[in-house]
């Protein structure tokens, strides 16, 4: 009786704090039930462009991918961008929440887990102006959670971002992909034929699509794009 009440205790002691409502999760577990419940999963989506429909899962390209394919040649994503997702990610990404990466990108890489996987993952990267001001990376350490659970090579060197752009969720949709255009480099002697490029959450695809085109002339035959929301 005194060893299962000691269990119980340590038990309560190892749970961690549950990252939306600060309530005690399941031993094991990051969310508390309710959270859990609440999460917002994808569910049925383009295979190319993560797009969510109601084809179900298995169905062709959408629409918008057949009439005009992104360079990337798969997509996936775990959850849509809405509450409380929404939530960690802005954390992550604006208040130096950085243990949400490792929430986040656990949650995404059990998702992943089973599946073909590439030779290296890259994250998206920031120009150097933006990452003093920031001071990390959000997509960066989203990857270091996927490369080690997956146990697939991160290279977060060779992917650069040359160009200072404007952020993406300022802009109207239609001005997204020029300000995206060519902002992106390899570094030489980049070499490899199937990458995952890894960021926190894909809205136009404009963004990942200038990165894929980079890798694609680059000799990559499959470019796929890990997010963990598709908003």
């Amino acid at each position: 009786m005194i060893y299962n009440s000691l269990k119980n205790v340590q038990s309560w002691l190892d749970a961690r704090p549950c990252p939306v409502c600060q309530g005690r999760a399941a031993h094991g577990r990051d969310f508390c039930a309710g959270c859990a419940a609440a999460l917002p999963y994808l569910g049925p989506a383009c295979p190319r462009c993560a797009a969510p429909h109601d084809l179900g899962a298995g169905a062709a390209e959408c629409g918008r991918c057949q009439t005009e394919a992104p360079a990337y040649t798969a997509g996936s994503a775990l959850f849509r961008y809405a509450f409380p997702v929404d939530r960690l990610i802005q954390g992550l990404k604006y208040h130096g929440q950085l243990h949400h990466a490792r929430v986040l990108g656990e949650a995404l890489a059990a998702e992943l887990a089973g599946r073909r996987l590439p030779e290296r993952i890259l994250p998206v990267p920031l120009h150097a102006a933006r990452l003093r001001e920031r001071g990390y990376n959000q997509s960066l350490e989203l990857a270091r959670v996927l490369a080690r659970r997956l146990k697939v090579e991160l290279d977060y060197r060779s992917l650069q971002r040359t160009r200072a752009t404007a952020p993406q969720t300022g802009l109207p949709l239609e001005q997204r992909a020029r300000n995206v255009r060519q902002a992106f480099a390899l570094a030489p002697g980049f070499h490899a034929r199937h990458v995952a490029i890894v960021d926190d959450v894909m809205t136009s695809g404009h963004t990942a699509n200038a990165a894929a085109k980079c890798l694609r002339h680059a000799g990559v035959e499959e470019v796929e794009v890990w997010v963990v929301a598709r908003a």
